[in-house]
């Protein structure tokens, strides 16, 4: 993996696994599961609409969380302040 690559973290298995771990885990299982119905093809017309539109709402979450790790940046250690640096 070259170091300009985001690493992207594991999906759980299940839902319940999911709920186990954390917010984010749980948000991108469940989107998971719903493209996986969807493509399944076993959704009734009737529901698909909204199905699509909660998995949309999942991923926007997702993408929320995900840029809210990139703003934070890395963590740095204290260390003394060096003049010559600026």
């Amino acid at each position: 993996m070259e170091a300009d690559e985001p690493v992207v973290p594991d999906v759980p298995g299940s839902l319940v696994e999911a709920a186990e771990m954390g917010r984010r885990e749980f948000l991108v299982r469940a989107r998971l599961h719903i493209a996986s119905v969807i493509d399944a093809g076993v959704v009734p017309a009737h529901a698909l609409g909204r199905l699509i539109a909660e998995m949309e709402r999942l991923d926007s979450e997702v993408r929320r969380y995900d840029d809210a790790e990139l703003d934070e940046g890395e963590v740095v250690g204290d260390a003394p302040f060096d003049p010559s640096m600026i």
